[in-house]
């Protein structure tokens, strides 16, 4: 029993380094690559669910929490809604990536989860195409969504004081506090947020490994593996409802099952495509149309369960499972 406890400890700190550095990668590219983007432009259009596909991909929620407000003010389809919110995966991104044994594991779930987007983007769209011709807007001029993080990460602020100095002197006060404040802002986004975030996501995954752990320890290897055998059909719908929970912790299990092998293709994928972050919780609060909100709910779980339950029978048809 110390032993399981001491491995998933272990376990756990060995991929702690990794992992800093991939949120610190991925707060750059938040930031630096992504920045502020024009969604009025860019998620508009017959390329919508293309490019929502594609920028659901980058690691974290942010892009689902800016789709669904999107969505909530009429300014994008549901077809595009619908492709970001299948493509986003939260923390498996960063997980698989700093686990060297199990990193080759993400580029096809990848692909399975931007095919997946491509199909219910635009298969939503052609649906629905007569129906949201008269539903979306026009934002207004000079209006735009900020791409941020859905980790509840800010940018910190320096108390402003009086200086009582002589007026040959302000502009260089002025200077080093502009200074001093951008500093504290670098080092609040690119390490202070990536260090709570890692040790945030550990704790996840601390758990998830002394549970695993526990059950190899009690059912032992060999009967795990054969009940995850016999029950590979179902894998896509258990997961599928880990998935639906609005929490990063979600992903983080999924990421961490399918990493260690306990959860096949089929069930990650179906795991992950439901998967939205807070994407789903931000609908559901932001748009005030509920039917819209359980019908969106409703058609990822469904299209998640088929995806993954396909991808299944292909592997087993395949010889490959």
């Amino acid at each position: 029993m110390f032993e399981t406890l001491l491995d998933a400890l272990l376990d756990t700190l060995k991929l702690m380094p990794l992992l800093f550095v991939a949120h610190i990668l991925i707060e750059v590219l938040e930031h630096a690559a992504v920045g502020r983007i024009k969604t009025e432009k860019a998620l508009k259009g017959g390329l919508a669910p293309l490019i929502g596909s594609g920028v659901g991909l980058l690691p974290q929620c942010g892009f689902s929490v800016v789709a669904a407000k999107l969505y909530s003010g009429r300014h994008i389809t549901m077809g595009t809604l619908l492709a970001v919110f299948v493509a986003t995966s939260d923390e498996a991104v960063p997980i698989l990536l700093a686990s060297p044994s199990s990193a080759f594991k993400l580029l096809p779930l990848l692909a399975v989860k931007f095919l997946a987007a491509l199909i219910i983007g635009y298969g939503a769209s052609l649906v629905l195409s007569k129906k949201e011709k008269t539903r979306i807007v026009e934002m207004q001029a000079g209006e735009s969504i900020a791409v941020s993080g859905c980790h509840g990460h800010t940018v910190m602020e320096t108390e402003k004081h009086e200086h009582s100095v002589g007026e040959k002197h302000e502009s260089e006060i002025d200077e080093k506090k502009e200074k001093r404040e951008k500093t504290l802002k670098m080092l609040d986004r690119y390490l202070w947020h990536p260090f709570l975030h890692t040790l945030t996501v550990s704790g996840y995954i601390l758990i998830v490994n002394i549970a695993l752990g526990l059950i190899i320890f009690y059912v032992t290897q060999e009967r795990l593996e054969a009940f995850m055998q016999s029950s590979r059909l179902l894998q896509p719908l258990f997961a599928a409802v880990v998935g639906l929970v609005p929490n990063c912790a979600s992903s983080v299990a999924i990421a961490e099952l399918f990493a260690s092998g306990a959860l096949s293709l089929g069930g990650a994928s179906a795991g992950l495509i439901v998967n939205a972050g807070l994407g789903l919780a931000v609908l559901f609060k932001e748009n005030k149309n509920l039917k819209e909100n359980i019908a969106v709910f409703v058609t990822l779980f469904v299209f998640a369960v088929i995806v993954g339950t396909a991808i299944e029978l292909v592997l087993l048809a395949a010889g490959l499972a």
